[in-house]
């Protein structure tokens, strides 16, 4: 069973609105069955294994190596036991008879979906290699621009590091020492000075519970952030704050519609490259975007009026203008792609920039409002005696 017949061609009234390709309802539930029945969710591959494994493929393939012979060398030289059991259970199902396409499917933390697409897209053109070079090319840019991200996160999140560690210092070694004078007269203690010596004394008197707190803390955080609600709301957050949000929104922005590009290049319906394009975008008001640009291709209007009032580059309406008034909607998607990253790394230098010495000044507010907090009442108890 070929999981490529969900792309057959649809009558001509339907294909005209852009409507997604399937194939008759019968070969969808077979196909939906066997996908739950090989679907093995345990194995995961981080997305540097899953681009290794493509290039190899695509280079055997190039080279004249038949796909089950290609797979059963993959195996040979896998570099991980998670990479050799995947292509197991991937040379397992081509095996029984099935396409690539399909047994990447049934293995949905290893593969994206949009690899999925585009392989079986190109096995139904006969363009294998072709669709196998778009997937690496899309999965090269989202793993370096995952990079360019963390690469800009490395330095202020160690200067954010060091600033917990000098404030835990400066809680447990250096507020003692001023302790009894300021607690002379507790009742005239300002406020900020008061919070600073009841976060000396927890820490001071009860360590276990603090580390507790802190590790529930950060494990909660981590396992909120794998929540899809809560990344969404947290880059809907991250997308209002000057230079941050300009960054995240040309980010995705770039990566949506280098995915549409693509998409339409290996012969994936547009429905179906407006859904890729939409999985891919992350922020929730893009997804809206690309979910009326569905809405609207569907019911057989061009699909640039679903972002005309949009706040988006105004370059990239008027190449979506002129690549659907043309025909050529995939190359000018591409070109405008090729727009959104040069501006996508102009913002991440901005971001770089602006995030060090951001970060040294929130460091410097800490460790000043606990200076200030001790010495404001010994200033004030000075003043009084002299």
């Amino acid at each position: 069973m070929s999981f490529g017949l969900l792309f057959k061609a649809k009558p001509a009234t339907d294909a005209a609105l852009g409507g997604a390709v399937v194939g008759n309802i019968s070969t969808q539930k077979k196909i939906v069955a066997e996908t739950n029945v090989l679907m093995d969710s345990k194995i995961k591959l981080k997305a540097k294994a899953s681009l290794h494994i493509l290039i190899q493929l695509k280079a055997m393939l190039e080279a004249g190596v038949p796909l089950l012979a290609a797979m059963r060398t993959l195996i040979v030289h896998a570099e991980t036991p998670a990479s050799g059991k995947a292509l197991r259970k991937i040379t397992q199902i081509v095996e029984n008879g099935h396409d690539l396409s399909f047994a990447m499917q049934c293995l949905p933390r290893c593969f994206e979906p949009f690899v999925v697409h585009l392989l079986a897209a190109g096995e139904q053109s006969g363009a294998m290699d072709q669709s196998l070079g778009r997937s690496i090319d899309l999965l090269r840019k989202q793993i370096e621009l995952g990079g360019k991200i963390r690469g800009a996160l490395a330095y202020p999140g160690f200067l954010l590091f060091m600033t917990m560690a000098m404030t835990t210092g400066i809680l447990v070694l250096l507020v003692p020492k001023f302790e009894s004078m300021l607690m002379s007269k507790p009742d005239q203690l300002p406020g900020t000075t008061k919070l600073v010596l009841a976060a000396s004394a927890f820490l001071r008197d009860s360590p276990m519970a603090a580390l507790i707190a802190a590790s529930f803390l950060l494990g909660g955080s981590y396992a909120l952030m794998k929540s899809k609600k809560a990344q969404g709301a947290a880059f809907e957050l991250a997308g209002h704050i000057p230079v941050l949000g300009t960054f995240i929104r040309k980010a995705y922005l770039a990566r949506s519609v280098s995915t549409l590009a693509l998409t339409l290049e290996c012969g994936v319906p547009i429905l179906a490259g407006i859904e890729h394009a939409r999985e891919v975008a992350r922020l929730p008001r893009l997804q809206s975007l690309w979910e009326s640009a569905g809405v609207v291709v569907r019911d057989g209007h061009p699909m640039y009026t679903a972002f005309e009032d949009a706040n988006l580059p105004p370059a990239l309406i008027q190449m979506m203008i002129a690549g659907e008034s043309s025909g050529c909607l995939d190359e000018s998607l591409s070109t405008a792609a090729d727009f959104l990253d040069r501006e996508t790394q102009t913002a991440l230098n901005t971001f770089t920039t602006l995030l060090g010495p951001a970060t040294v000044m929130l460091a410097g507010a800490v460790v000043g409002f606990i200076v200030i907090a001790l010495m404001t009442p010994i200033l004030q108890m000075a003043k009084f005696v002299g």
